[in-house]
């Protein structure tokens, strides 16, 4: 498993605008690999990540529109992507400039290989 998670971190980084990519627990919020830009506070991100995730999830539950698979997150600076693979979560950090539909494709496979 810890060469799938290696793997998917290392393509995810290697995406045109992407600042960082982890591999997150889902439950603890918690980094288990990340490849992130100089300046990046992995642990903040993850954290706030698995939280907003989690939560939205539950909301579309709620509303029965089923679990959520892939969460973006738009700011002035860039976007944060979350994709569900079950006890992880894919995260990436993107700049305005990355191509998010390739962004999000790359997160989707990485969770698929995860799973």
């Amino acid at each position: 498993m810890s060469d799938l998670i290696s793997e998917a971190v290392n393509r995810l980084s290697r995406v045109h605008g992407v600042r960082g990519a982890m591999i997150v627990e889902t439950e603890a919020g918690l980094p288990i690999l990340a490849e992130l830009t100089e300046g990046i506070d992995g642990s903040a991100v993850a954290a706030l990540a698995s939280s907003l995730f989690r939560r939205t999830d539950q909301a579309a539950i709620n509303a029965e529109f089923g679990a959520v698979s892939i969460m973006q997150l738009e700011a002035d600076g860039g976007h944060v992507i979350v994709s569900n693979a079950g006890d992880v979560l894919v995260v990436v950090i993107a700049e305005k400039i990355a191509q998010l539909g390739l962004v999000r494709l790359e997160a989707h496979r990485a969770a698929e290989a995860l799973r």
